[in-house]
């Protein structure tokens, strides 16, 4: 009977896996001439890919990766579920609310173990070691003065640049923080509920007055933890969407408007068969599935030592409208040196008109 089994599942995953290899082996997907607004979301990875580690790892290791990774998702909802019963009531029966924070008890209790929960599925993802790096912003900006005010005080806001889907894994592992993410992601079964409790805030890209308001709930979730209440810290990736990870994209303004403090953290992907990156030439779909049938993934995250404060940048000399900015700026120049990658001005939009262009079909919100 396992026999049986087990050959009907090797069948269908040889199948599988063969469909994906045909499916991007196709020259279009990587142009060698392009537009320079293009080339952040261009793959330059198929000659890489190990087609015997494919195979093997579908064949053999597939299968408890899958099991591993919904006993460990199910699992950090049942918990997440008892740690946040009363907000999970509210959410199902209305829009969730930013004015409650974590119960102290609850907050000190279910994060640990949510967090390992975080890091067994990545585990199970293929990431068996995540490496760490504690850096200075001195390090990369040698004018900037660290205080002892921001090298212990509490982050509100952490900004990163965004790669792929396992970024948001890595940070729950890390922070279990809130993200300031797309509205599509609330509608999504398990990870929409799960970000949901975690109090992220949700824009709509082309809603203007939806705009207006993340960028108050931003402002407000800043000075409800600079209060001292318990609310997980805001992840923001300020390039709005990912990339093939050899460039920053420009930044949006929802991380930098305030002008208040905030924490850099940079991943920083070893690719080293098959990128990770969810660039949309692959959709997530067929990223997971290759990214599962990879021996090990690698990651480093670079942390940096306590808060970037604007007020060093004597913002006051600058036009209104022209500080946040500046300090974007100034920001991305930090994280393009630690990652050691190109900045480009390329964005969504350009994201989309790529996509339009070269693969014939409409672009969805990542």
């Amino acid at each position: 009977m396992f026999l049986y089994f087990y050959c009907t599942y090797a069948i269908i995953v040889i199948i599988i896996y063969s469909v994906l290899l045909i499916k991007y082996s196709h020259k279009r997907i990587y142009q060698n001439e392009l537009e320079e607004a293009y080339l952040p979301f261009r793959r330059n990875d198929r000659k890489t890919w190990n087609i015997a580690e494919i195979y093997f790892c579908a064949l053999v290791i597939l299968p408890f990766r899958i099991v591993g990774m919904l006993t460990s998702l199910l699992t950090f909802q049942l918990v997440f579920l008892l740690g946040t019963f009363g907000n999970a009531i509210n959410i199902i029966i209305q829009d969730f609310k930013l004015e409650k924070p974590w119960p102290k008890f609850r907050y000190h209790y279910f994060i640990p173990v949510l967090k390992f929960l975080g890091r067994v599925n990545l585990f199970f993802s293929g990431f068996h070691i995540i490496k760490s790096r504690l850096v200075k912003y001195s390090d990369f900006d040698p004018t900037y003065v660290q205080t002892f005010e921001n090298l212990n005080k509490r982050p509100s806001v952490i900004v990163s640049n965004h790669f792929t889907w396992f970024d948001t894994i890595i940070y729950v592992a890390k922070y279990l923080p809130s993200y300031l993410s797309k509205a599509e992601v609330k509608t999504l079964p398990v990870y929409g509920w799960i970000t949901t409790n975690l109090k992220s805030i949700y824009v709509k890209r082309e809603d203007n007055q939806n705009r207006n308001q993340v960028l108050q709930d931003i402002r407000q979730r800043i000075q409800l933890i600079n209060e001292g209440q318990l609310y997980p810290p805001v992840i923001i990736f300020p390039e709005g969407t990912t990339s093939n990870g050899e460039y920053l994209l420009s930044f949006k303004k929802g991380a930098f408007e305030a002008l208040e403090p905030i924490k850099i953290t940079c991943l920083k992907y070893n690719n080293r068969n098959f990128n990770l990156g969810l660039e949309s030439v692959l959709g997530m779909f067929d990223i997971l599935l290759l990214s599962m049938v990879q021996l090990w993934n690698e990651v480093e995250v670079i942390e940096f030592e306590g808060l970037y404060n604007p007020k060093y940048l004597k913002l006051d000399n600058y036009p209104e409208e022209e500080r946040w900015q500046i300090f974007a700026d100034r920001t991305k120049d930090i994280m393009a040196k630690c990652l050691n990658v190109k900045k480009s001005e390329s964005g969504f939009r350009e994201k989309k008109d790529y996509i339009a262009k070269y693969f014939h079909k409409k672009q969805k919100s990542t």
